[in-house]
């Protein structure tokens, strides 16, 4: 893994790395690039108060690397409200799921900062699920302050 800045175990990214990311994991067969384009427009409007820089944890790459949390003690460290994940999205649901097979999307919010006037926001991103195989989850985190 190539040289990354770590901010309290989570890997700090362009937030320009959600949509690239997206587009280079999901594929356009199928469905002629509908279900791919669903999924970078949902991420678009949910990062559209993010600062520049975002967090970015994804257990396959970042388990078991100097700096990251440990995938055990993981959800420890959020401040993620007791109702945890909403869903914004599931193509698992979808009639006609596409080939590239199911992505759900999710997101949670950390508790209100008053004296920041700020609290975190959690989007989780699980990509190309199959009925024999889960999806693999990706996470993001970023900080939404208000005047």
């Amino acid at each position: 893994m190539e040289e990354c800045k770590i901010v309290d175990g989570w890997e700090i990214v362009p937030k320009s790395h959600v949509v690239e990311n997206i587009r280079e994991i999901t594929s356009r067969e199928g469905d002629n690039g509908l279900e791919q384009d669903r999924l970078v427009s949902i991420l678009e409007d949910l990062f559209t108060n993010a600062p520049d820089e975002v967090g970015y944890y994804f257990s396959e790459i970042h388990s078991g690397t100097k700096g990251f949390t440990n995938p055990d003690d993981f959800y420890d460290t959020w401040d993620l409200k007791s109702n945890g994940f909403n869903t914004v999205y599931n193509s698992s649901l979808l009639n006609f799921v596409p080939e590239t097979g199911y992505n759900i999307i999710g997101i949670g919010y950390g508790e209100w900062n008053q004296e920041d006037k700020s609290r975190n926001v959690y989007i989780s991103v699980s990509l190309n699920g199959c009925s024999f195989a889960s999806a693999l989850t990706e996470y993001y985190r970023f900080k939404f302050t208000t005047d």
